[in-house]
């Protein structure tokens, strides 16, 4: 019988990268600095050709004007394929005329939910800070000039809060868009007084 080496856990944050999680942005295990900006889209759609070739300039110009800016997208809704394909697979199986109406109905409310939602994007700018020193001032002036490059842009912008970059974290690697709280720390919300300070 062979002897099976049990490693030691990662923790959470180790899993994602992120070595910690402030008010401005997230430094990571790989001693960068990310600052997250979320973007509101415009409608494309309803623009005129003149006005969508602006917006690219605009774009241009803001990924000119920094060299190390990341872009993301990513679902700000739920996804309900799974609980469409279970109703599916129900009504196929099921014979009662009530149930199978009930079932129906399931469905036709979950197509709403998800056309309703269906343009439910969030679109992000990244400032990545490579080799980050808390030493220097390099975060603020990079924040400065995003903000000032966005703003030239004419793009509905704001910097991603504490809050956002939890919530963005539970989209990106668990998809959990419900959630509203997020810990720290496993279990923080339930510890009580200023034991836990």
């Amino acid at each position: 019988m062979t002897k099976m080496r049990i490693g030691k856990k990662k923790s959470t944050r180790e899993e994602i990268g992120a070595r910690n999680i402030d008010g401005v942005g997230v430094e990571t295990y790989g001693n960068d600095y990310l600052v997250y900006f979320l973007v509101q889209p415009d409608n494309i759609a309803v623009l005129s050709e003149t006005a969508v070739k602006t917006k690219i300039m605009a774009m241009s110009s803001v990924i000119k004007g920094l060299d190390s800016i990341e872009f993301s997208c990513i679902n700000s809704r739920e996804n309900f394929d799974q609980n469409k394909m279970f109703y599916k697979e129900r009504l196929e199986e099921e014979e009662s005329p009530k149930v199978r109406e009930i079932l129906e109905k399931d469905l036709i409310h979950l197509d709403r939910v998800q056309i309703q939602t269906a343009s439910a994007r969030e679109f992000l700018f990244i400032l990545r800070f490579r080799n980050y020193n808390p030493e220097t001032n390099e975060v603020q002036t990079g924040i400065s000039r995003m903000t000032k490059l966005l703003k030239d842009a004419g793009f509905s912008y704001r910097q991603a809060s504490k809050e956002d970059i939890k919530r963005l974290y539970a989209v990106y690697f668990v998809q959990n868009i419900t959630q509203v709280y997020f810990d720290d720390y496993d279990g923080e919300r339930f510890v009580k007084g200023d034991e836990y300070r």
